[in-house]
């Protein structure tokens, strides 16, 4: 079973891999267990590591490719799961570009479920300058071009271009592709703030519009996650600070409880099934 995780530069993916891992490993999900890994997990070990001193899982280069290859026993089911991280530059690349990376291409037609990834501190406007100012600024004898920048995908919003990005997919597949959406550094959205599915519909209109106006060919659900427990850069509070990642990290699911982080990974598991 292919699970594809879709997201730009430093929208969490690898960080969820690291976590998930341990979380696996460790024994912290509940049914769900690791039975062997079939791939190198070295990666993986080296994030697990640099959580373990309070620090950022590095985001892998635009043309490697970390992933996470296992075999996991849920009950009486066994399931294979192969999770590749493609990087966040290489999608960027193919959503400016319009051109799919073959390799990338064959994931997104092959796949069994995905997870869309976004980040709760950095879903913000983009800020660019506006056509009066750059003509007032540049002069009288300023020329068209100057009044205005060419527009292009770089310039979509992060909500638009997440659309973007499910259209294009869609595109390329004849069936119904599972999606867990996850927002990431869950840490940053206040702690009175509604849950996951709510609070994409105040935060990322467009995105929940259109995943609502295609339920059928996308079935979703909007999971809240910190997959390191809190931000590293402000210190983690004492309590949090002595405990082992996997212990750190958490799920709020869609009905706005706490969950492990295997959460997203047993939804797309019954959603395929």
């Amino acid at each position: 079973m292919n699970f594809l995780l879709l997201g730009e530069q430093a929208t969490g993916k690898s960080s969820l891999l690291v976590a998930l891992y341990g979380t696996l490993v460790n024994q912290r999900a509940e049914n769900l267990r690791i039975v062997r890994t079939i791939d190198d997990v070295e990666f993986l070990s080296r994030g697990l590591l640099a959580f373990g001193r309070q620090e950022s899982v590095r985001r892998t280069e635009v043309d490697s490719q970390a992933r996470l290859i296992v075999e996991l026993a849920r009950g009486e089911q066994r399931v294979s799961l192969d999770i590749p991280d493609r990087s966040g530059e290489l999608l960027k690349h193919t959503l400016d570009s319009r051109l799919w990376d073959p390799d990338l291409l064959e994931q997104v037609v092959s796949a069994d479920g995905a997870m869309l990834f976004l980040r709760a501190d950095r879903l913000e406007p983009l800020e660019h300058p506006q056509p009066a100012l750059i003509a007032e600024t540049a002069g009288e004898d300023a020329s068209p071009s100057a009044a205005a920048p060419a527009w292009s995908p770089a310039l979509m919003e992060p909500d638009a271009r997440a659309v973007d990005l499910l259209q294009a997919l869609l595109a390329q597949r004849s069936r119904p592709l599972p999606v867990a959406v996850i927002i990431s550094a869950w840490d940053s959205v206040s702690a009175a703030a509604l849950g996951p599915r709510e609070w994409l519909s105040q935060s990322v209109l467009l995105l929940d519009q259109y995943l609502t106006s295609n339920v059928a060919r996308l079935p979703h659900a909007v999971f809240g996650v910190s997959a390191q427990g809190g931000d590293f850069t402000a210190g983690l509070p004492a309590n949090l600070a002595g405990e082992d990642p996997w212990d750190r990290a958490y799920v709020v699911a869609p009905s706005g409880q706490r969950d492990t982080l295997a959460a997203p990974i047993i939804w797309l598991l019954d959603a395929v099934s």
